[in-house]
């Protein structure tokens, strides 16, 4: 991110100057109205008086109200200029954070190895097999035994991710408000960032605050469930998960990869708050989500690895992101498959979900994180297997019993 952080600066102070003046401008225009009160209500003065003190008091009100809107005026431009920068900035990072590389924390298994000539790409395999039928990243459909596998895999995390009594599962909305995606981390305005609903009849076209779609299972769902709330502090820490869609954009710059780049995915997401960043729970959740997690991708009994991102590949909202990985033979390459990221009160700050404290208001922290990918975990278990999909034996269980596969 180029940034010049000394210039940066500059406008920020010059910009809180420019705000404690406006504030020192509103407690004169206070202080001159309630002048212009009590002299009004006063008795003792004569009428030539009261009318010589009244000029006075109203001259000096008319230059204080035009130098509040000339402020005014010139706050608004530096909200589009300097506030929108500071909203840019990324997140300051977790201690543990990597620096420069990848840290990987857990490898169960071993990479397959295929011969050349039995590495096929996951659409080859599935649209041979009768799995799936792919054109782009907005138009795939998965048909017979992935259909299948999507329900039950979904069924197995939710069974996983539900067996903390004081996690609740949600049906989060799929549209959000632009001001929830853009306080998300997103350009509200870029359509490779969020899909943007046109021509919605409840917002004209143009308009700073469109409809956007993003699934019920995604982080901005979330957020809009506390955006502009004041949460009781006794009920800290708030966990929820969701199954269900995710609606990404295919941003311009990146080449369709298949299952690993579709636009909508049954995914399972996971979000939690707690109280303070600083506090030992918010460490301890971090890590019980994890080891919870790292049991959904046990059950698969397959390869997998968990790696601890290094800075320059987190998000600006991220401090802190743990990631999923598979094995893909075909692009020889680690797949995220899910991930859990720490993101402090990066969220609560710009769309003010806070909580009450004995000296005012604070800011809870946030932890989330799409922790499964449907189509990128079919996508990674077909090429493994070329010849049959199997379903994994835990999967399978859930499988609708008229349609149970014999494994």
């Amino acid at each position: 991110m180029d940034v010049d952080v000394v210039q940066l600066k500059k406008a920020w102070d010059f910009y809180r100057k420019m705000i404690a003046d406006k504030c020192a401008l509103e407690d004169n225009n206070s202080e001159l109205g309630s002048r212009m009160k009590t002299l009004l209500e006063n008795t003792e003065l004569t009428a030539e008086q009261k009318q010589k003190e009244e000029v006075k008091l109203r001259t000096q009100l008319t230059v204080i109200r035009q130098d509040m809107k000339t402020m005014k005026e010139a706050i608004w431009d530096l909200d589009e200029d300097v506030v929108v920068k500071i909203l840019k900035l990324p997140n300051e990072l977790d201690p543990r954070t990597p620096i420069d590389k990848p840290v990987v924390l857990k490898s169960v298994g071993s990479a397959l190895e295929l011969s050349e000539k039995s590495r096929k790409s996951h659409i080859d395999i599935g649209t041979s097999l009768g799995l799936l039928e792919y054109k782009n990243p907005m138009h795939c459909y998965l048909t017979n035994d992935a259909a299948l596998f999507e329900l039950a895999v979904l069924a197995h995390a939710g069974r996983i991710l539900g067996e903390d009594e004081k996690t609740v599962r949600m049906i989060g909305a799929d549209f959000s408000r632009s001001f929830v995606v853009e306080g998300s981390g997103l350009n509200h305005e870029d359509p490779t960032a969020a899909f943007i609903i046109e021509n919605h009849n409840e917002v004209e076209r143009g308009s700073p605050n469109r409809m956007h779609l993003v699934g019920g299972a995604s982080l901005t769902s979330f957020l809009g469930l506390h955006t502009k709330q004041l949460i009781n502090p006794n009920d800290f820490p708030l966990k929820y998960f969701a199954t269900g869609r995710q609606y990404t954009p295919l941003p311009q710059d990146l080449h369709a990869c298949g299952l690993f780049t579709v636009c909508q995915a049954s995914v399972a997401h996971t979000f939690a708050m707690v109280k303070n960043a600083k506090d030992e729970d918010y460490k301890t959740q971090f890590d019980n989500l994890l080891e919870t997690v790292c049991r959904l991708y046990d059950d698969l009994h397959c390869h997998y690895r968990v790696v601890m991102r290094p800075a320059s590949e987190l998000q600006p909202w991220e401090s802190l992101r743990v990631s999923f990985e598979m094995w893909s033979p075909f692009a020889s390459q680690y797949i995220e498959i899910g991930h859990i990221s720490a993101s402090g009160n990066y969220f609560s700050k710009r769309l003010l979900i806070a909580y009450q404290t004995p000296n005012g208001r604070d800011f809870p922290a946030v932890i989330s994180g799409t922790v499964l990918s449907v189509p990128r975990l079919l996508a990674c278990l077909l090429e493994q297997n070329p010849d049959k999909f199997v379903i994994p034996s835990k999967v399978a269980e859930l499988v609708p019993s008229d349609d149970r596969i014999a494994m």
